[in-house]
């Protein structure tokens, strides 16, 4: 289960770096469709890659894992819950966390500045494609 850890914490560290914000949307397949993206694009190294799997459901898309980084990012407190709409969680931890983090995995701060942006540009057309279709007006995070 340590690779979900890092997983998550080389996702938020990304996010954060990327300029993604202190919120991560956590609403309407938004992220799931993002994360699929980002991968379809060769972000994040292979060992993130090869362990995220998307699969189509009744309610959509959803990367499996996801619900599983999500509790392990507020257990290790890097997010808040999601807010009482479940619309976004609220990154926790600062640029020089997400630094430490990096270290920690190994990964290059070049590295995960890209795969943030990429991860940030995947959300918007995601909530772009979301929202072509009126009944599922989603919100911003």
């Amino acid at each position: 289960m340590r690779h979900l850890l890092d997983i998550t914490e080389l996702l938020v560290a990304s996010w954060i770096l990327g300029d993604g914000g202190d919120r991560i949307p956590a609403s309407h397949g938004i992220l799931d469709r993002a994360l699929e993206i980002a991968v379809e694009r060769e972000a994040f190294p292979s060992w993130v890659r090869d362990r995220l799997n998307f699969a189509d459901s009744r309610v959509g898309l959803q990367c499996v894992e996801l619900p599983e980084l999500l509790d392990w990012a507020q257990r290790a407190q890097i997010t808040t819950a999601p807010n009482p709409s479940y619309h976004s969680t609220q990154v926790q931890i600062s640029r020089e966390a997400a630094l430490q983090m990096l270290s920690d995995l190994n990964i290059a701060e070049e590295d995960a500045i890209r795969w943030g942006r990429l991860l940030r540009e995947a959300v918007n057309e995601a909530r772009s494609s979301i929202n072509a279709y009126p009944e599922s007006a989603v919100e911003e995070y």
